[in-house]
């Protein structure tokens, strides 16, 4: 899988405290001609490596030490053109709301199919957000519970 405009394979950095997890993601991508062009097992690590190597995407564990949602805000923060998604077993509200606030494009669970990876950074690149179904219908929740909310606010301010 490659840039469709420079015709280069797509670089990816990849950050996971678990090097079999690194080792199975890194096959996965190659295989599917993405170049994995630095690794890191910490969010220092792979902010530090983000800002050297100056990746198309980083795919990031949250609960690596220093914590993958730091890294995602820093990484969005100073690479604006680099895209960031969360690579994780959570499922929890909290944290994947946190990533998308930190600027993650994506979100996918370490359960899913492998071999969808890549094709779901691609699209992460082609400008997409990735995200299970399951999890996007939580956003959509909170979405909605956030304009009820707000809708109620402006409701007790035109009644005061």
């Amino acid at each position: 899988m490659s840039d469709p405009t420079t015709g280069r394979p797509w670089r990816v950095l990849l950050a996971d405290d678990h090097p079999p997890t690194r080792a199975g993601v890194r096959y996965t991508l190659e295989a599917a001609g993405m170049v994995v062009c630095a690794e890191a097992s910490d969010a220092n690590g792979a902010i530090d490596a983000a800002l050297r190597e100056n990746p198309d995407v980083c795919l990031l564990d949250i609960h690596m030490p220093g914590s993958g949602i730091n890294a995602a805000r820093a990484i969005t923060r100073d690479l604006p053109d680099t895209r960031v998604v969360m690579l994780t077993v959570s499922r929890d509200d909290e944290d994947l709301f946190e990533a998308l606030r930190a600027g993650a494009s994506g979100y996918l669970l370490k359960d899913m199919d492998p071999d969808r990876v890549p094709n779901a950074l691609e699209g992460v690149l082609a400008g997409e957000a990735a995200l299970p179904r399951t999890l996007l219908l939580r956003v959509m929740d909170e979405f909605r519970d956030r304009g009820k909310r707000a809708g109620e606010i402006t409701g007790l301010v035109d009644h005061v």
